[in-house]
């Protein structure tokens, strides 16, 4: 039976009067539309449709009710069951994607839109591209655990190329240190000392206790630090001088408590807010943050002519080419490599062969006594000269 008014249920002519016809239907609350040439082909295209909505057959892995679900809300499960130990800068990336695709369905989400996004927020300018690239490896890290339980098929922020990142690697100079040690008081001092003896991160340093300390073996023991796996961080005598300096062992279980509570670990932002940063401001000395520090010890000791190899394994690093930052410091660095390639030596030796060559026997005695008079310390040598000489003259 036939519609009131002619009309068909899930056919429309947009514009009215324009003979555009097109099916619309509705899986799961979506709509969805396709385009017909005319009434009677939008007509077939419905009923097909719709027939395979029924034997769902119309892709249903796409339109799986267990699947619509928004970034918001995986982004919430994803962060319920993160085991990581930075999650804090999960939670801040993931308020900033839920407040920009929060709404979003999961499937919905593409890989030119994320481009387009990551474009704008270049253009905006008030993010560096290693910030940008961070808010993109947490998306994609999201996305792929998506993929991994079903809800997608493929990960949209797979298929986007990230920013070029410059590598800076900032350390205090010896001047730097002394003028910081001038301003700061002694035992505010010995905090920033003590990270430039260890090399410790901030985390591992504030929240040191007494426990993972000793002195008799000179090491320190990070249970649980940023790579997950347990640390032996050994230390230099001044480290010890420093530890031996502080009593708070006596009222406290950490080497830095808090001011007003022991039993509380000191606040390293609050140290750093209120102590560190004026310092830093007062001696002049700019781009430099507590991690500075790190890197200061890094360098310090590949300087010193420490290998790269120790340097890693003091400083803990899971990758060796992140220690590698710090090669170009070592005043041998390349350089042995790039001298035995050089020409420099072929064209000595061919310079020295010619030379030999093209003197004369009365030049080459002349030379033989010359060579006499500037080696008459080496003894016996000198006198196997002396005899050599003396061939030579019986000779011509």
């Amino acid at each position: 039976m036939a519609r009131k008014h002619g009309k068909d249920k899930g056919i429309l002519e947009h514009p009215k009067g324009s003979d555009k016809w097109w099916v619309r239907i509705y899986v799961n609350g979506r709509e969805k539309r396709y385009r017909a040439d005319n009434k009677t082909q939008a007509k077939a295209i419905y009923g097909r449709l719709q027939a395979d909505i029924r034997e769902k057959r119309y892709f249903p892995e796409k339109y799986d009710k267990s699947k619509d679900i928004t970034l918001r809300v995986w982004i919430k499960l994803c962060l319920e069951g993160s085991t990581n130990r930075g999650v804090r800068n999960e939670e801040r990336y993931g308020r900033f994607w839920s407040l920009l695709l929060g709404k979003r369905i999961l499937t919905e989400i593409t890989t030119g839109e994320c481009r387009r996004l990551q474009k704008k927020m270049e253009k905006r300018g008030n993010r560096k591209p290693a910030t940008i690239n961070r808010h993109f490896a947490y998306l994609r890290r999201v996305l792929m655990l998506a993929v991994e339980d079903g809800k997608i098929n493929r990960n949209p922020v797979s298929g986007i190329k990230f920013f070029p990142e410059e590598i800076r690697t900032r350390f205090l100079s010896d001047d730097e240190l002394n003028e910081l040690q001038k301003i700061m008081e002694p035992e505010d001092w010995k905090l920033v000392a003590f990270a430039v003896e260890t090399g410790l991160r901030r985390e591992e340093q504030f929240k040191l206790r007494w426990d993972q300390i000793s002195l008799e073996t000179s090491t320190l023991v990070l249970p649980l630090p940023k790579g997950g796996k347990t640390r032996h961080v050994p230390l230099s005598e001044c480290a010890k001088e420093i530890l031996r300096s502080f009593v708070s062992f006596l009222s406290s279980p950490w080497v830095f408590p808090c001011a007003t509570d022991p039993r509380k670990p000191q606040s390293a932002q609050s140290f750093i807010n209120r102590i560190y940063t004026p310092a830093l401001k007062r001696t002049g000395v700019t781009g430099a943050c507590w991690h500075t520090l790190r890197h200061t010890a890094a360098s310090r000791r590949v300087m010193a002519g420490v290998s790269i190899y120790t340097v890693k394994e003091i400083l803990g690093h899971r990758d060796i080419t992140t220690t590698m930052r710090y090669s170009h410091l070592t005043p041998e660095y390349l350089q042995d490599a790039v001298n035995r390639g050089s020409l420099a030596g072929t064209v000595t030796r061919t310079v020295t062969n010619e030379e030999s060559k093209e003197k004369s026997p009365e030049e080459e005695t002349s030379q033989a006594i010359d060579n006499k008079k500037e080696s008459d310390w080496l003894g016996d040598e000198g006198s196997n000269l002396d005899r050599q000489i003396q061939n030579l003259l019986s000779c011509h």
